[in-house]
């Protein structure tokens, strides 16, 4: 049976606008809609799946009153719709993603990142994404000048892995697993926010073996006490010298992380009871970490109290800017060791962080209890040893063996130095704990 039309081209071009929008039947579901501003367009309404859908074919006019879509042209349109509905696709949702393909065809990876890098910036603005973002600075540097200028879509999973690949070479292996995540979420945003139909490329990349992180390579450090003594010798002059000096000299004797001692301040430190309590808001575990001081440490704090004691920091420094403003920083006593010869190339003596490992291993070799090298150490509270103590407790015995450690240090150094007197003042069995 032939369809039965309702409208006339007449009928439409007399259509006058009305206080709402009303619409005009052409059958099955082909309607005219008119604006209360004169606006007239076309729309195709039915049923899909149970549930009511529009599809919108397109203005019958423009502004200067010239036909666009005649009902001629719609009834093609709505011809054509139909069809797809008798094949079971969706017209609308084709007519989307038909747009969508035609907008997105030439998109570059570039382009993507752009907005993926606005919608980051959205969130951020909107307290949903937290610290700092260096997404746009890495993709900057490593991958934009690689694939920014090719499309999105075309990027294999080789192309990807290559520009990894090279930046693994370079010994970047942090850098990398970080970038891959920022590449994912680039193409997760593509698919989800732009609405391209493909697959993320970086799927493919979870199970590279030559991008798989090697196993951090452990702190250099003193093996022997020789080597250690060799270390503290070298480092004996900086006792009465700049606060970065000090600072270095302070740090095997209080083992504490790099950071944490760049950082001190004089209200953390207890100069009569002999103790510096570290708030647990700069330690790495979290929670706040007690050191004892031996009659050697607290000589150098009461000595740097004289020097620096009027200010915030115990080591104060006029040239760090940024998060170290107004403080030595962790790398500055690194250099201290590195100008002492102490440094990567060197085959003898030990990291700033090393003195940690020194403490861990020497003070278990000379007895004492691993609850209290461990606490000492102020290591995670999940750790093994110290997870059943706070670090508040066995403060006595802690005090004792910090003490001894002092005495240790300066038997080393003395070796080292070849002050066989001095070397030789320890009693036997004095730094075995009792």
């Amino acid at each position: 049976m032939a369809r039965k039309f309702l409208l006339t081209d007449i009928a439409v071009k007399a259509a006058k606008p009305r206080d709402k929008v009303y619409r005009l039947k052409d059958g099955s579901g082909l309607f005219l809609v008119v604006s209360p501003a004169g606006g007239k367009w076309w729309e195709f309404r039915y049923y899909y799946q149970g549930k009511d859908q529009t599809l919108s074919i397109g203005r019958y006019q423009d502004e200067l009153g010239r036909t666009q879509i005649s009902l001629s042209d719609a009834r093609q349109v709505h011809r054509a719709a139909q069809e797809q509905l008798e094949d079971g696709v969706n017209p609308a949702a084709a007519k989307k993603a038909a747009a969508l393909e035609i907008k997105t065809a030439g998109l570059t990876f570039a382009e993507a990142a752009e907005s993926y890098l606005e919608h980051r910036e959205a969130l951020a603005k909107a307290g949903k994404l937290k610290g700092k973002d260096d997404n746009g600075s890495k993709l900057r540097l490593h991958v934009l000048k690689h694939l920014g200028a090719m499309p999105v879509a075309e990027i294999s999973p080789k192309q990807i892995l290559d520009v990894l690949l090279r930046i693994h070479a370079d010994g970047r292996e942090a850098t990398v697993e970080k970038l891959r995540s920022i590449i994912r979420g680039v193409y997760q945003h593509a698919i989800l926010r732009l609405g391209l139909d493909i697959t993320n490329p970086t799927l493919e990349l979870r199970y590279i073996p030559e991008l798989k992180k090697s196993r951090p390579k452990p702190f250099r450090y003193a093996e022997t006490p020789e080597a250690l003594g060799r270390v503290l010798q070298a480092l004996e002059p900086g006792r009465d010298g700049t606060v970065t000096q000090r600072a270095a000299w302070m740090l095997p004797r209080v083992f504490v992380r790099p950071s944490e001692l760049a950082g001190a301040l004089w209200g953390e430190v207890d100069l009569k009871s002999a103790l510096w309590r570290i708030g647990g808001v700069r330690m790495k575990a979290g929670g706040a970490h007690t050191v004892p001081l031996s009659k050697q440490v607290l000589q150098q704090f009461e000595e740097l109290k004289e020097l620096t004691g009027d200010g915030v920091f115990v080591f104060p420094s006029v040239r760090t800017k940024g998060k170290w403003s107004g403080r030595i920083t962790p790398e500055s006593l690194r250099k201290v060791l590195t100008d002492l010869g102490f440094g990567k190339e060197s085959l003898d003596g030990t990291t700033a962080h090393g003195f940690r490992h020194c403490a861990s291993t020497f003070l278990r070799e000379l007895g004492y209890d691993p609850r209290f090298v461990e606490l000492q150490l102020a290591h995670s509270e999940q750790s093994s040893v110290a997870a059943r103590y706070n670090h508040a407790e066995f403060l006595t015995e802690r005090r004792e063996m910090m003490q001894a450690w002092s005495e240790y240090l300066d038997k080393l150094r003395a070796e080292a130095d070849g002050d066989t007197e001095e070397a030789g003042a320890d009693v036997e069995g004095e730094l075995l704990p009792a």
